[in-house]
């Protein structure tokens, strides 16, 4: 072999070589590529099911609020019917004629006069006439009456700003019910 044909061997050689060489280094590029790219969907798909579950966590959160949002609304609104319900009755109660508050306020000294041993009784201006042998006040009050013992010690208050108030107070529940269901 002379040195020529060693030469062509040689070549030969390193061109085969280099060809498997370029041969695995493709195959390898393309594993890579393949696993770029099955890393790339992977992420992208996690990235979405997190923006999905985002969106979702964000719309129930929105649809909540605005639900809370709505229910406040209509506990107000249905808190100003009940006001405005008890407006009306402190207006009829005003505005009731001689004989019904005549009426309300004999019951309410008796009622009083079951309590405690009465002794001085305050009202309004146009209530005191309608109270016998009782030393009574005038007061600032829309109707009814608050009643003394002898040495002022124990007060039963039955104005009708105080009645009203207490049954707003302990009866709101069967009030609500009524109005609304």
């Amino acid at each position: 072999m002379g040195l020529e044909a060693v030469k062509e061997e040689i070549i030969r050689n390193a061109k085969e070589q280099e060809s498997a060489l370029l041969a695995e280094a493709r195959k390898e590029a393309l594993r890579v590529m393949k696993e770029a790219e099955s890393k790339i969907d992977e992420t992208k798909q996690k990235s979405e099911a997190a923006t999905k579950k985002s969106m979702e966590a964000a719309k129930k959160q929105a649809l909540a609020s605005a639900e809370m949002e709505s229910k406040k609304i209509l506990l107000e609104m249905k808190k100003q019917i009940i006001e405005k319900a008890f407006d009306e009755v402190k207006k009829s109660l005003e505005s009731a004629d001689e004989k019904k508050r005549e009426a309300y306020i004999k019951s309410l000294f008796e009622k009083a006069k079951k309590e405690l041993d009465v002794a001085y009784v305050y009202c309004n201006r146009k209530d005191t006439k309608f109270l016998k042998n009782v030393k009574t006040g005038e007061i600032d009050i829309l109707g009814g009456i608050i009643t003394e013992n002898h040495e002022r010690t124990i007060r039963v208050d039955y104005n009708f700003e105080t009645l009203l108030e207490f049954i707003k107070d302990s009866e709101m529940q069967s009030i609500s019910k009524i109005l609304f269901g």
